[in-house]
């Protein structure tokens, strides 16, 4: 199949499970959405293969985030195939969507980067992953932080995120998603700033990247251990894990949508 059918397909698959779930209707069964979603990630995941490989490696912004809406919906699939987290489709699916709308629109077909070597490809492999399992924990940790809103309400009939999972075992899940991130941005950093030119075949230079890339991995460390260390939980360690995400997507995302949507447009 070519773009254009994996792209509409990939839609028409997640448009229609969204209706149903923020729609709450009951005239398509959660196996149905579920199957559904299931066809969809196999769309998605041909229409990733496209575009990222069809000259070289392409890892431009749209392809980036075509990449962690993939992610973003496979957890998503993973978790709440029992509908345990209710609301979560509005974090995962709806963002999914709006990127699959907009990705032709952004994608510059002259941006590509061709790295030959295993070596390279193993570390963008595992980049791309960790920044996608840290992005998911990001859209995560925003879920918990509304539950925990929703509890202080007084006006319950208005909410929308709700989980029959209890806050501790939230977060549990969430830290666990956070140790496999840092793992993989620790193995991202070492390749990438001590073994550069090795890995990449460019000598390493100092830029804004490099440092917020640094500063995420502090951030996320510090979380983590004082998470081991002092039991860290509730909203003060999802604000650090948020601050966190926010220097890791500056580090990427933020400085290629800046070069290649602001200025490239």
């Amino acid at each position: 199949m070519n773009y254009w059918t994996l792209l509409f397909a990939s839609l028409i698959l997640y448009l229609i499970p969204s209706f149903s779930l923020i729609a709450k209707t009951t005239k398509i069964t959660t196996r149905h959405n579920y199957f559904l979603l299931s066809i969809g990630l196999i769309t998605h995941i041909a229409l990733i293969y496209i575009s990222l490989f069809n000259h070289g490696i392409n890892l431009n912004f749209s392809n980036a985030l075509l990449v962690i809406s993939w992610i973003t919906i496979l957890f998503f699939w993973f978790m709440n195939r029992k509908r345990s987290y209710e609301g979560l489709e509005y974090l995962t699916l709806l963002p999914a969507i709006i990127i699959l709308i907009f990705h032709p629109f952004i994608h510059p077909t002259n941006y590509v980067s061709d790295y030959s070597s295993i070596k390279a490809l193993l570390h963008i492999v595992i980049a791309i992953l960790g920044y996608s399992l840290l992005a998911f924990g990001a859209i995560f940790s925003i879920f918990i932080l509304l539950i925990q809103n929703n509890i202080h309400l007084t006006r319950k009939s208005t909410e929308i995120f709700k989980s029959k999972i209890s806050l501790l075992a939230m977060e549990k899940i969430l830290f666990q998603i956070y140790w496999i991130g840092f793992i993989f941005l620790t193995i991202t950093l070492i390749s990438g700033i001590f073994f550069s030119e090795e890995v990449l075949g460019i000598p390493l230079e100092i830029s804004h990247k490099v440092i917020f890339s640094i500063l995420s991995w502090l951030i996320y460390g510090s979380l983590l251990l004082a998470r081991f260390e002092a039991g860290w939980r509730g909203k003060k360690a999802i604000i650090f894990s948020l601050i966190a995400f926010i220097f890791l997507f500056m580090s990427y995302l933020g400085s290629k949508f800046v070069v290649e949507v602001i200025i490239g447009g």
